[in-house]
């Protein structure tokens, strides 16, 4: 099985030979090159790599996701706070 960067090295030899001689000549990385050919094919003025890709959510979408999946009990998100805010959550949660 080839690795990541071999199947990288083909994609910008079969698209742009000229990319890989630059790589080759180390004036740009496999990383860089394969953006380019990428954004090309794809027709977009930029690409982003895996680790700059974002799927933002607010803090209610992501609270709604977990009270969905786990459908905790509210003493338990009371006691998760207490854990979370050891030393402030008294002023604002009511002790009975």
């Amino acid at each position: 099985m080839k690795s990541k960067k071999d199947l990288k090295m083909l994609e910008i030899q079969k698209h742009n030979p000229t990319l890989l001689s630059k790589v080759k000549a180390g004036d740009l990385s496999v990383q860089e090159a394969h953006n380019i050919v990428m954004s090309e094919l794809m027709n977009v003025s930029e690409m982003k790599g895996e680790g700059t890709k974002s799927n933002k959510t607010s803090l209610e979408d992501e609270f709604k996701m977990i009270n969905k999946r786990y459908k905790p009990k509210i003493h338990e998100w009371i006691e998760l706070l207490k854990k979370e805010f050891p030393f402030t959550y008294t002023q604002y949660l009511k002790e009975d």
